[in-house]
């Protein structure tokens, strides 16, 4: 094919290229809705803002793959097969003597110009986090390309390559873990052995130039919302504990590589159970690469095919997964036969089977996730937008069955309505300053929730300790200040919950005396508990304490090193916590948003009833016209109401449909 072509999808699209479609469609449904409401006079507070933020979930959708392996595992080579075989070349550096030395996010994002990013490695001596440094663009060296180059990005992705001599000293400051005659764990670069050293005799060694890498680019399956991760091997991810504890956690599925010839190696193993953990065991898909290698013209396709399985079966007892989650494939060949168009190589390479399974699982993992937000979310609107049209209906007939008693009678009994009309306009007054008291009170408790779920002392504990930890000779404490850290934002969350449960009870009290006196029709607000966050601290305290176990205790006595890690932990925390604040606030509103409009309703209902009531007692022939008005009114709501069960059923189809629509 052309080299100077945009990245375009194979004949047989992976099937994680389906969400797309999905994603648009119910973008598409969305709008449609929105623009309805907006158009209608349904009050906006009660659908706006759950809307909207359905609308941004559905935009900012991502989902990270993460490929993890020791060096020369054939990583970058499978991402190339996956991702850019329809380029007709090899996008990432693979190959003997060429290998990506950094970790490198890949994905697609039209509001930042296509390039390649390179975060320089002498960055990890400073204590700031990776996260950090994505917002300070400047630190990093830019190379752009055009869109329909893939042979000038390909060009610019070799710098993935690039390495520096440092001396021997500077390479531990930096992070690389290089014990002294123990070459697997030395292993960040090809010059594993220190090389001759300067003229005082200083050894230095070979490693990677650069951090982080950060390739943005236009491709059709990553702008569906999927990122790619690829990690450089045990001794890149142990310098980076926000690669373990952040990136790697938070992806949906994590491909683990293996040498078809090797099986599991002591480095493997140590990779597996240090940076995918038991947590990412359930997540990950494990990949014997290079079965090609055992291709022997000499011995039968049964007798290979046997040996493959055998492997494939010993390597998921090793690693304790299921058998269905290994794959035997060959990378190489996969690619080779995407960039031939030989659709017999590509089936002999087992890449499709691999494929369908992560897109499967991509594919899955949104929609699940995202299916359960979007009914929950239209069903609690509908909820609240027809108990508002319920209750102006029935204001409405009430007014109307009012004024139709008055006919046939003299004006002094329109005029006795009118008093006792104003009476209740007094009395409605009272249940507007009952409102505003539940207001008032609401606000400080809402306040109290906001103090409580603050991890300002968990926050500080591991402040503290991070000073201590500059100047100690010894590197100690990590794994218990991280555990109290943990436990004290849990409690936070107990008493938090606690306040919570004051407050719905407080709301529930004032609804039903709303209802009673006044005539309101508010719903009880449901109960709240903080389960996202609290599953979010318990997977953070799971997975920060088997971090700081003995086996990293070298690492962490490194300044930087330790730095690092608790700078991750703080930032982990106070996601945690501003999901917590998030997720009560979100709860409140939509409590809060039904009580205001009812008292709105209330509030322009009496104004429409005493304005009636004036002009009948006022003036012959009112009467028939005002209530011809109550109506014309009346059926406007119902018409408003069935018009709004039919939008949110286009909007939220049934099973069928949505077995249908996929």
């Amino acid at each position: 094919m052309p080299m100077n072509q945009p990245i375009r999808l194979p004949a047989q699209a992976p099937s994680w290229s389906r969400f797309g479609a999905w994603r648009d469609q119910r973008l598409a449904r969305l709008t449609a809705l929105a623009g309805w409401l907006a158009d209608s006079s349904l009050d906006p507070s009660l659908w706006q803002e759950p809307l909207g933020e359905l609308e941004r979930r559905l935009q900012r959708d991502q989902v990270q793959l993460a490929f993890v392996a020791e060096l020369s595992r054939g990583k970058s080579e499978l991402v190339n097969a996956l991702f850019f075989g329809a380029t007709g070349q090899r996008v990432l550096p693979a190959g003997v003597g060429r290998t990506t030395m950094c970790p490198v996010e890949i994905f697609s994002d039209s509001a930042q110009p296509i390039s390649l990013r390179l975060l320089p490695i002498e960055t990890r001596a400073e204590s700031r986090l990776l996260s950090d440094w994505k917002a300070r663009p400047q630190e990093w060296q830019e190379h752009r390309f055009a869109a329909d180059d893939p042979v000038a990005m390909s060009r610019a992705l070799q710098r993935l390559c690039d390495t520096v001599m440092v001396p021997l000293t500077r390479a531990r400051e930096l992070g690389f873990h290089l014990p002294e005659g123990d070459e697997d764990a030395a292993a960040p670069s090809p010059a594993q052995a220190p090389a001759a050293g300067d003229a005082q005799g200083t050894p230095e060694v070979e490693i990677p130039r650069w951090r982080h890498a950060l390739l943005n680019i236009e491709h059709p399956l990553l702008a569906q919302g999927i990122s790619v991760l690829d990690t450089p091997g045990l001794n890149a991810l142990g310098a980076e504990p926000e690669l373990t504890l952040s990136l790697i956690p938070s992806a949906a599925a994590v491909v683990f590589l293996l040498s078809a010839d090797a099986g599991v190696t002591r480095s493997d193993l140590q990779l597996w159970t240090e940076h995918v953990g038991a947590a990412g065991r359930a997540r990950s898909f494990v990949v014997l690469n290079k079965i090609d290698m055992l291709w022997d013209p000499l011995r039968s396709g049964t007798e290979v095919q046997a040996q493959i399985r055998k492997q494939c079966e010993s390597v998921a007892q090793v690693l304790q997964v299921a058998a269905s989650r290994v794959f035997a494939l060959s990378a190489h060949k996969g690619l080779l036969a995407r960039i031939q168009g030989d659709d017999t190589l590509l089936q002999r390479s087992g890449l499709p089977q691999l494929e369908a399974a992560l897109g499967e699982c991509a594919d899955r993992e949104r929609r699940d996730w995202l299916e359960g937000s979007w009914r929950a979310t239209l069903l609690d609107t509908r909820q609240r937008l027809e108990r508002d049209l319920d209750a102006r209906l029935r204001l409405a007939d009430e007014q109307r069955m009012e004024l139709e008693a008055l006919q046939g009678k003299s004006k002094h009994a329109a005029a006795a309505l009118l008093q006792r009309a104003t009476s209740e306009r007094q009395e409605f007054d009272a249940a507007v300053g009952l409102v505003q008291a539940v207001q008032s009170v609401n606000a400080r408790q809402m306040a109290r929730v906001a103090e409580l779920l603050d991890a300002k002392r968990a926050l500080q504990r591991l402040e503290g300790l991070r000073r201590q930890l500059r100047s100690a000779l010894l590197k100690t404490g990590l794994r218990a200040a991280l555990a109290d850290a943990c436990d004290e934002l849990g409690l936070s969350m107990n008493r938090a919950e606690s306040v919570l449960e004051e407050n719905q009870s407080m709301l529930a009290g004032a609804c039903v005396r709303l209802n009673n006196e006044f005539a309101f029709s508010m719903p009880l607000p449901k109960a709240l508990r903080l389960d996202g966050a609290r599953l979010d601290l318990e997977a953070m305290r799971s997975d920060y304490l088997r971090f700081a176990g003995a086996v990293q205790w070298l690492r962490l006595q490194s300044s930087a090193y330790v730095d690092r890690v608790l700078l991750s932990a703080q930032a982990r925390l106070r996601g945690i916590q501003e999901r917590g604040i998030a997720d009560a606030q979100h709860w409140n509103r939509a409590a809060m948003a039904s009580l205001q409009a009812q008292t709105r309703e209330r509030k322009r209902s009496l104004h429409r009833r005493l304005s009636n009531l004036q002009q009948v007692a006022q003036a012959d022939g009112e009467l028939a016209q005002r209530i011809e008005q109550l109506r014309q009114r009346a059926e406007q709501l119902r018409e408003l109401r069935q018009q709004l069960a039919n939008r949110f059923e286009l909007a939220l189809p049934g099973a069928e449909a949505l077995a249908a629509a996929a």
